[in-house]
């Protein structure tokens, strides 16, 4: 299982240049059509196929109006609990005085595949 891993890992990281092209040009593509209307798609045509640029996915989302009705609901105590704060919303976000947040070991763990020097021979 670790050779098939590592033999995977390599193929992947000789992959990952493709992966971000791929990202560049999608991002290109779409900065060409800011104008859509959010439930608009357009077609695109290309040589050996059509692109589709697809309408926006809708996403849900408590409103102002809404935070409030919960705030009265569940009280401050569980308002604040309940409550998710994102990091790009606080004051600093990089938050390097620890004011709002805690940085702490607990994301995942990584494999890392790393080649072995040839064995030298004896002499």
């Amino acid at each position: 299982m670790m050779e098939e891993f590592a033999s995977l890992d390599r193929e992947v990281q000789n992959f990952k240049p493709k992966l971000s092209r791929h990202e560049k040009l999608r991002s290109l593509i779409l900065d060409w059509h800011k104008e859509l209307d959010p439930d608009e798609e357009r077609t695109l045509p290309a040589k050996t196929c059509d692109i589709i640029i697809t309408s926006r996915d809708r996403i849900r989302s408590v409103t102002l109006e809404g935070r409030k009705a919960l705030f009265k609901k569940w009280g401050p105590r569980d308002f604040v609990a309940r409550a998710v704060v994102l990091l790009k919303s606080l004051p600093d976000p990089a938050d390097r005085d620890g004011l709002y947040t805690v940085q702490a070991s607990t994301g995942p763990r990584h494999l890392k595949v790393v080649d072995r020097a040839p064995a030298q021979s004896a002499a």
